[in-house]
């Protein structure tokens, strides 16, 4: 009884991740796409330095506040979370605003940009 006890809060984060986990699978397909399209454009790490002031404001080397570090993420990665922004698939109002301005080639710059970063 006491082993069921301490496994609950365990099981029951699992089960959150494994139904998070689901739901990204779900969403990937529907910007596989669009992803694919803005990798393919070979983004320019010199143009996403300087449009990476708008985004460094927030998201510091340090990260904190409920705010991940961006620097170093794998540039798939960033891409499909801009454009799952830029979709309305990902839910945070400040990010869907900023990703809504964006456009595929400014996409592509940034994730050259952020992914060159340790």
């Amino acid at each position: 009884m006491r082993l069921k006890t301490r496994l609950s809060p365990f099981l029951g984060l699992l089960a959150i991740l494994s139904a998070a986990g689901s739901a990204a699978a779900d969403a990937e397909p529907a910007v596989a796409g669009e992803v694919e399209t803005i990798l393919a454009l070979g983004g320019d790490p010199a143009y996403g330095a300087y449009l990476a002031g708008e985004c460094v404001t927030c998201h510091r080397a340090s990260g904190g506040a409920g705010i991940p570090q961006i620097a170093g993420l794998p540039a798939d990665y960033f891409v499909t979370a801009l454009v799952e922004y830029r979709n309305g698939l990902r839910d945070n109002e400040v990010m869907v605003t900023t990703a809504s301005r964006l456009g595929d080639a400014e996409i592509a710059a940034l994730a050259a940009h952020f992914s060159s970063l340790d």
